[in-house]
C-alpha cells in the first residue's frame, strides 16, 4: 500500500477498482477526515448520507456498515475500524462556514479541498455534497438538536473500507478549528494500493 500524508486543512483524491482497499488514518489524534465517493463512470451517483443512514438505520457507522449512493447501491464497505465513531449527519465546511461560525475568514473548508482534489478528475464541484465525516462524533440532543463532540479518535487510528463499485474518492484533512478537532487541525494518512496516482492541492 501507498500511504500519503494530506496537510492539515488539504485533500487529496485517487481512483479505487471494486473489490480494492483503502485506509484512512488519523496519525496525530482528535482530527476529522471528511470523505466522498463517486461512481468512476457517472459521477451523478455519488455517497449519500441520507440514503445510507435509511439502509442502515443509524446516523453514525463502522466496522461491517455498507455506504450507498444516490440511486441506493452499495459503493464502500467499511472493514475495519479502530475507533468506532463516524457522523453521517454534518455537510462539509466550507469558505463561508469557516467565517460564519468558526471565524476563520478566506481559508478553504472541506468542500473547496475535495472539490480541488477531485477536479483532475472531472467531478463537478456542484456534486461535492455529501461526506462521510472520519473520525468526527456528533449526537442528537434533546431528540431535535445535533451537538458536536470532540473526536474520539487516538494517535494512529484508522478506518478501512472496500469498494464496492469502480469509484473516485476524496479525502480533506477537515479544517474547523473547533471542537470538532478538538481545537486545533491536524493531517491525515490515506494508504492507497500501490500505483495509484494521487491528485492533491498541496
Amino acid at each position: 500500500m501507498l500511504r500519503q500524508r494530506i496537510p492539515e486543512k488539504r485533500g487529496a483524491a485517487f481512483e479505487v477498482a471494486a473489490g480494492d482497499t483503502f485506509e484512512v488514518t488519523d496519525p496525530e489524534g482528535q482530527q476529522v477526515a471528511d470523505l466522498v465517493a463517486f461512481n468512476a463512470d457517472d459521477h451523478a451517483e455519488r455517497f449519500s448520507t441520507k440514503y445510507s443512514y435509511r439502509r442502515n438505520g443509524k446516523v453514525r457507522v463502522t466496522d461491517g456498515d455498507t455506504l450507498y449512493t444516490t440511486r441506493g447501491r452499495e459503493i464502500l464497505t467499511i472493514t475495519g475500524d479502530d475507533c468506532g465513531t463516524h457522523d453521517l449527519l454534518y455537510a462539509p465546511c466550507n469558505e463561508w462556514v469557516l467565517e460564519e461560525y468558526y471565524d476563520q475568514p478566506d481559508q478553504n473548508g472541506c468542500r473547496e479541498n475535495l472539490t480541488e482534489a477531485l477536479e483532475p478528475l472531472g467531478v463537478d464541484e456542484e456534486l461535492v455534497l455529501d461526506t462521510l465525516n472520519v473520525f468526527m462524533k456528533s449526537t442528537i440532543a434533546e431528540q431535535t438538536y445535533i451537538d458536536i463532540r470532540e473526536p474520539q479518535s487516538e494517535p494512529g487510528d484508522a478506518v478501512q473500507f472496500r469498494a464496492e463499485q469502480d469509484c473516485y474518492v476524496a479525502v480533506s484533512s477537515c479544517a474547523g478549528e473547533s471542537v470538532v478537532n478538538a481545537g486545533e487541525t491536524n493531517p491525515i494518512d490515506v494508504s492507497v494500493p500501490d500505483g495509484t496516482e494521487l491528485h492533491t492541492n498541496f
